[in-house]
């Protein structure tokens, strides 16, 4: 069809001709076929400029059919400029159309279209009020029988409805509705199926907002009646299709009728079936396909639905590269590999879903109506981050993206209470692994609100009433209100009912209602209470799949109740039952540890309630899931969290051991939790950072071990078949091939092992060692000697508050150590502390070592819990001629048996240290042929020294120089090249080290404790990594801290030179407190002159607790008592 021309001017004849052909080409973008816009728009731009004496309806018409171009030009290429020139010229075109014009109208509509176009790119209100008054205003110049007066209600109910979706004006949902149906009713039967599918859309959009079923009722009906009026190859039936559709979709969401569900898939299926790739709703259907997929294999749990709807939005995601809607698509592609990563634990599945996610946030920025969505979708991803590794910041981020999304949701938004669960499950996630109530009950908070908001009838209104319950039974488990266990039970109840028979989420209801029950249990009664709780772990467990992940915890929770009834009823089977089902609960790799851990943890309580002697077996089954949930928790902050929180089980699993009358299995876990606890803590290090550190065999064989233990991992979540259990058995072969490799390796013959008392007993090779250990049940010690059974000692004065007392008693003396003392008060204050300490615990040590242990022998200290703020090495009564410690034997400190048992065997070490020698010697002997086989070993006294002061004063370095043998070479590091490469360089080469730069210690995190440096400060945890790659650690470290310790809070008090030798260190002589410069320098002085008499002119750092013993009493006139017993020595 050709367009008259716009002038008569036979000059213009060439303008008119390349209109035609403008129009030409126009008029084939609108019939959808692929043309160059570019032609006709420069030929109009062209024909405005040229054509003299044009009219003002020309000028008019030639300006619309430019800006109608240019707008049909800015939807194919998105240029914003376009759109704006476009605009610009219905105005000017408008004002040319004076009020009266006869087609005055079409320019009104041309313009209002065109300020819709811009509205739904920038959703700028003026342009949709102003589209609106402008279809409002041509409807009102349009007679009743004009022929494009339905076409006009059209475009003015869609405008109506678009704000109406925008800023939720209930009167604009009205008006749009009433609109079309006022074009249904004037419309024929051959024209009704259009304006009766954009009825259904309205109702639909009304009903998002204000869930009345309805209204989407009615939308099915009018979809439903317009698809009817639809040949079967009518162009407009895919969108009708997918409006029909997208409301039996909905439906089933709010009823959960399967049925409707079918058919929504049915009906998504033809409308793909009937698109090309070409087509505009190709796409859109293959999304819309996924999307009933993934709501089908989320209600039936098959695991081809979630695998073809991923197929699904990858080909979308392809296929709207570039286009508005392709945010869109990557949001619903990463959602369903959440979904995958949930059933496989593939964290590849994780990694692309958050991938998709960061992509889909680029492209919704500030203001995009899908920004809220999408932050809370990467939230639940990086929520499951967090819930696999641990890292604190993946929950903070999820938190914040959570909080972000809601506040941009209103309070009727149909989002919003899907967000609200996912920030509720979140912050239960948080108070499970931190204990903070204010979490717990913001998490409560959130699951009312979200229930508040659903319909009755929701499908998701379960998860919430599920999700609610869980967290209320656990604030009852804290607080004890009788209360929230009712709550919890009520919404399981509700929630079982909206999930029957068959239903894939029906397990997790059922677990948690056998909780809640079992919660109601108390010791006294009659174990047939039970039977319930039976019941409804029986059909938990009947309705999972063989590998499910919920199984884990349902085997947990079945050991908790069986064992239970054994309490009570004392029937040996029960007791089978709930090892049996214990064992099952940690069967599969690591998935099921967190599961087991729990169980044990209430073994321990329930065994101690009733005071049952399997509490011993309970605490060491607690203690081994603890090191390997700590091994899980990938995460260096969790695993840091869990070893502080979970502190006191080794305490009182000692105190349990002692208590049945097994001193060598109390030794045993002891060691066990403390060997977790320093490595973590102080060191923040794991046996496979020191495999790591083992050369590339080493390194080798540690990546081997994870990669079969996530594999492991992850194959206990696959659902549905996808891991055999011959498969599971390949892997744990493989598992036990690899850590059968690992114990081979010198150092790791206990790999994930915990070495039995007769190991552990070697620590007592060069004299006796006391374990002190204070917890809530009673207060002992236990002396190891080399040979025997443990020696068991009663502390029958002494509880664990009279320890946390003294504890709070010695930090306030040692705060203020060096301060002037004139009256001698602080002084016998503390004379007093000491023999209080003295006849509360050390007498009765004493007193059980004097037989076997002759007078001036070495003894070990092994402080646990606030005993370790106690300077045990101290006590005594200080009066006249009585005794003290120090004058009976020669104490130091072990932070572990274990590192006394490490050092003592890297000291005995066949193989020298060797001293450096210039080039020149070194390439002499290695060319010279020896008469002799023997190895040559230097003299010990020409050992190598390294002094580290990070200023310029070397007073005390002099001194050093004075005092050592010439024999030792002396390596002097101090003020600008006190630098961290030289400190590290010689910490890996000289066997001993005199810190003169006081440390700074960190006692929340002990690693983080450090030596003050000229260019940088040298931390625990940095010398930790460096003498694990070492040879051979250094022998001997000298050292004093810049202030007290934080003797009143935490569990156990980190020392700087305890951390110092679990380093690596094989003995070290440091202070408990800040000792003034002078008195160091004394001791110092005095500490290394004895050090070289101890070792007959040589140094050897196996003399160092004596020769500290005996310095200490050379400076005792003159030097205050607080300043002496700071000085302690630690190792061998």
């Amino acid at each position: 069809m050709s367009k008259p021309p716009i002038s008569g001017n036979p000059a213009s004849q060439g303008i008119d001709e390349l209109l035609q052909r403008a129009h030409k080409l126009y008029t084939n973008v609108l019939q959808g076929n692929t043309s160059n816009l570019d032609f006709p728009i420069a030929y109009r731009r062209r024909a405005l400029g040229v054509i003299p004496n044009l009219s003002s309806d020309g000028y008019s018409q030639l300006l619309g059919d430019l800006a109608n171009a240019l707008v049909a030009r800015f939807q194919q290429q998105g240029s914003r400029a376009d759109l704006a020139c476009a605009i610009e010229c219905h105005l000017v075109g408008l004002a040319l159309r004076p009020i009266g014009h006869p087609i005055r109208v079409i320019a009104i509509v041309d313009l209002a279209t065109a300020l819709v176009t811009r509205f739904k790119e920038d959703g700028a209100l003026n342009d949709i009020h102003l589209a609106i008054d402008n279809f409002a205003a041509a409807l009102s110049l349009c007679p009743f029988e004009y022929p494009a007066r339905c076409a006009l209600i059209m475009k003015y109910a869609g405008a109506l409805l678009l704000r109406f979706e925008y800023c939720g004006d209930a009167e604009d949902a009205e008006r749009a509705i009433e609109q079309y149906q006022t074009v249904v009713d004037l419309s024929s039967p051959d024209e009704r199926p259009a304006p009766l599918n954009k009825l259904a859309s309205a109702l639909q959009s009304r009903f998002q907002h204000f869930h009345e079923l309805n209204d989407l009722e009615l939308s099915i009906q009018h979809s439903g009646a317009a698809l009817h009026f639809l040949p079967t190859h009518h162009p407009d039936r895919p969108q009708t299709l997918c409006t029909l559709a997208g409301g039996v979709f909905e439906r089933f969401r709010q009823k959960g009728d399967v049925a409707d569900l079918e058919t929504a898939r049915r009906y998504y299926q033809a409308v793909y079936d009937l698109c090309s790739h070409e087509h505009p709703y190709h796409v859109l259907a293959l999304n819309n396909l996924a999307d009933v997929l993934l709501a089908r294999f989320k209600h039936q749990g098959d695991s081809f639905d979630l695998d073809l709807a991923i197929s699904h939005y990858q080909t979308a995601c392809i296929y709207s590269e570039g286009q508005p809607d392709q945010g869109m698509h990557l949001d619903h592609l990463g959602n369903a590999q959440l979904l995958q990563f949930r059933q496989s634990g593939d964290m590849a599945d994780l990694h692309r879903a958050i991938e998709n996610h960061y992509l889909a946030l680029e492209l919704h920025p500030h203001g995009h109506h899908r920004r809220p969505a999408t932050m809370a979708a990467l939230a639940s991803c990086l929520d499951a981050r967090f819930e696999k590794q641990g890292e604190l910041a993946d929950l903070k981020k999820a938190l914040n993206f959570y909080d972000d999304a809601l506040a941009l949701f209103s309070k009727d938004h149909p989002q919003r209470p899907a967000i609200l669960n996912n920030i509720a499950s979140t912050l239960e996630m948080y108070f499970k692994q931190y204990k903070e109530l204010n979490q717990l009950n913001r998490c409560i908070a959130y699951y009312r609100e979200a229930l508040e908001l659903y319909p009755t009838t929701h499908v998701d209104r379960p998860i919430t009433l599920t999700g609610l319950a869980c967290a209320l039974l656990s604030r009852f488990e804290l607080l004890g209100d009788e209360f929230d266990l009712d709550q919890a039970s009520l919404h399981c109840t509700v929630a079982l009912d909206a999930r029957p028979v068959g239903h894939p989420a029906r397990p997790i209801s059922l677990l948690t209602m056998a909780r809640v029950c079992r919660s109601r249990f108390f010791p006294w009664d009659d174990s047939k209470k039970l039977d319930g709780v039976f019941e409804y772990l029986r059909a938990a467990k009947d309705a999972c799949k063989p590998g499910h992940s919920l199984l884990l915890d349902i085997h947990a929770e079945l050991s908790i109740i069986h064992f239970l009834r054994y309490l009570v009823s004392q029937h040996t089977m029960d007791l089978k039952e709930a090892l049996g089902y214990h064992e099952l609960s940690m069967a599969f790799g690591s998935g099921g540890v967190w599961a087991a851990f729990r169980a044990s943890l209430y073994w321990v309580q329930s065994a101690e309630m009733f005071r049952h002697a399997s509490a011993v077996d309970a605490y060491r089954t607690a203690l081994r899931l603890l090191d390997r949930c700590v091994t899980v928790a990938k995460a260096p902050e969790l695993q840091l969290q869990l070893t502080i929180r979970h502190a006191e089980l080794m305490l009182d699993a000692f105190s349990a051991a002692i208590r049945y009358k097994q001193p060598d299995i109390a030794v045993e876990m002891l060691e066990q939790g403390r060997q977790l606890l320093w490595t973590r803590v102080a060191l923040h290090r794991s046996i496979l950072d020191d495999l790591r550190s083992f050369g590339e065999q080493g390194a080798r064989l540690a990546d081997d071990f994870e990669q079969l233990d996530r594999r492991l991992e992850c194959g206990w979540g696959r659902q549905n078949g996808r891991e055999s259990p011959h498969h599971h058995r390949d892997l744990q072969k493989q598992r036990d091939v690899a850590i059968a490799q690992i114990r081979r390796l010198d150092g790791f013959s206990y790999f994930l092992m915990h070495p039995s008392f007769a190991d552990i007993q070697r620590a007592a090779i060069d004299g006796p060692v006391i374990v002190v250990n204070a917890s809530h049940y009673l207060c002992n010690a236990i002396i190891i000697f080399t040979t025997g059974q443990p020696s068991l000692v009663r502390l029958p004065k002494v509880t664990l508050a009279d320890v946390a007392r003294l504890a709070a008693l010695f930090h306030d003396v040692a705060r203020y150590s060096g301060d002037p003392d004139p009256g001698g008060d602080r002084e016998r204050r503390l004379i007093d502390l000491l023999a209080e300490l003295w006849d509360l615990v050390v007498s009765p040590v004493v007193d059980r070592l004097l037989p076997h242990t002759p007078k001036g022998s070495r003894i070990w200290w092994c402080p646990t819990g606030k005993f370790t703020a106690l300077p045990l090495h101290a006590a005594g009564l200080y009066r006249g001629i009585e005794l003290n410690l120090s004058q009976l034997y020669v104490s130091s400190y072990a932070p572990t048996l274990s590192s006394l048992i490490k050092s003592r065997r890297i000291k005995s070490s066949t193989t020298p240290h060797r001293p450096s020698f210039t080039p020149f010697l070194s390439n002499f002997l290695k060319g010279r042929k020896s008469k002799s086989s023997r190895l040559f070993t230097p003299a010990l006294a020409s050992c190598t020294f390294a002094a580290v002061c990070s200023n310029e004063r070397t007073e005390d370095i002099d001194m050093l120089r004075k005092v050592l043998p010439l024999t030792c070479t002396m390596t002097r590091i101090t003020g600008a090249n006190a630098t961290h490469e030289h400190v590290i360089r010689a910490i890996r080469e000289q066997p001993w080290i005199h810190f003169n730069s006081r440390a700074e210690p960190n006692f929340d995190l002990p690693f983080k404790s450090h030596f003050p440096l000229h260019d940088k400060p040298l931390s625990l945890l940095e010398i930790a990594q460096t003498l694990a790659e070492v040879e051979r650690p250094p022998e001997f470290a000298f050292l004093s801290v810049s202030h007290g310790f934080n003797g009143t809070e935490g569990h156990e008090t980190m020392h700087f030179p305890h951390a110092l030798h679990m380093a690596g260190f094989q003995s070290v002589v440091g202070t408990m407190w800040a000792v003034d410069e002078e008195v160091t320098r004394r001791i110092a002085s005095a500490f290394y002159h004895s050090v070289v008499v101890e070792s007959r002119g040589a140094v050897d750092c196996a003399s160092a607790a004596k020769a500290l013993n005996q310095a200490l009493k050379t400076v005792e006139e003159g030097t205050p008592l607080e300043q002496r017993i700071a000085f302690v020595h630690v190792g061998v």
